[in-house]
Parts: C-alpha cells; sequence; structure tokens
C-alpha cells in the first residue's frame, strides 16, 4: 500500500473523496493512503451520507487531519469494514498515546461525548474511497467535539502513525488470504 503525506495545507469539502484526487497524488497506485491536513467544509451538495445530507447537517472544523484511502478490489461492504478497522486502529492508538479511552460508536470515535472523528466509505466506477477525518481544532464545530490539540498529540504523528498500522494490517489479512488452500 501506499502511503503519500501532502506537506502543504489542504482545505477538504468532500471532493478529494474521488478517484481524481488520489491519482494526482499517487498516479497508477492500486491501494493508496492520502495523508495531509487542512480545514474540513463540506456543504451539503458534496454530502456523500445521504443520512446527513437529508438532514441537512454539516461537517466542519477549522484543522483536521485526514486519510483518504483508495481500495482498487473492494465492495462497498468490504470499504465499510476496512474504514471501520482503520477507526479501531487509531482508536487504540490516540487512546494509548493520549492515556484516555477512545469510544467507538459504529465508523465515529468520541472522547467523553465529544465527536473526534468524521468517516464515510463509498464507491467510484473504478475503486472503494474512504475518508477518515480527525479534529486537531474544534473551534467552531457543528456538534460538540474533540480535537488532537487538546490531547496534545501532533496531527503529523497521529497521520503517520495510523496509516502504517492500517497499511500493515492491510497487508497481513491479504498474506492470510493467500496462505491457505479451499476446501470442499
Amino acid at each position: 500500500m501506499r502511503i503519500v503525506q501532502l506537506e502543504e495545507p489542504l482545505r477538504y469539502d468532500g471532493l478529494q473523496l474521488a478517484t481524481a484526487f488520489v491519482d494526482q497524488h499517487a498516479p497508477d497506485a492500486a491501494d493508496v493512503l492520502v495523508l495531509f491536513e487542512g480545514e474540513a467544509d463540506v456543504p451539503v451538495e458534496h454530502m456523500v451520507d445521504l443520512e446527513d445530507a437529508e438532514a441537512g447537517d454539516s461537517i466542519y472544523s477549522p484543522l483536521m487531519a485526514h486519510w483518504i484511502v483508495e481500495h482498487r478490489d473492494l465492495s462497498l461492504s468490504e470499504a465499510v469494514w476496512r474504514q471501520r478497522l482503520l477507526g479501531r486502529l487509531a482508536a487504540d492508538w490516540v487512546a494509548h498515546r493520549a492515556g484516555i479511552t477512545v469510544e467507538v460508536r459504529g465508523d465515529d470515535l468520541y472522547v467523553g461525548e465529544g465527536k473526534l472523528t468524521v468517516s464515510i466509505a463509498t464507491r467510484s466506477p473504478r475503486s472503494a474511497l474512504i475518508h477518515f477525518g480527525m479534529n486537531v481544532e474544534i473551534e467552531g464545530t457543528p456538534v460538540p467535539a474533540a480535537g488532537l490539540r487538546d490531547l496534545r498529540i501532533p496531527a503529523r504523528e497521529v497521520l503517520r502513525a495510523v496509516a502504517r498500522l492500517y497499511a500493515n494490517e492491510v497487508a497481513s489479512a491479504r498474506h492470510a488470504v493467500r496462505k491457505v488452500r479451499p476446501v470442499a
């Protein structure tokens, strides 16, 4: 799995959850993690989550750590399981690093009643895509939120650490698939 970390901040508005965005930063890679920091401000018309869009919910954070994942060989159902794996790995890492309890609720992470993450999995004509965003700063968020700055965790550190954990887990699972023979 190829990991690409962008150096410049980039505003996430939902349009980055696309194969064209991944190709811009990692052309010709089958499995990719694109990591970046930046504001998150997703208007309703760019939301992939139909329930959130219908409810008129908004996504905003003045600064988030973002993971965009692309897998070319997954169904949407499998992508949702990978999304949840990514969330569990992130929860465990943050909990250990900060010495706190991080609660996993579906595909979201919470510290106390503060929502730490946003996340969605979807399909494009070519691949399965996941966006996983973790609040760094929380001023102005539309829901009670938790952020990495308050936990004293640098965004770059969590981006790289969780990306490596995820890539290692994907590689390990692929190895597990290749090492077995079918049975009758």
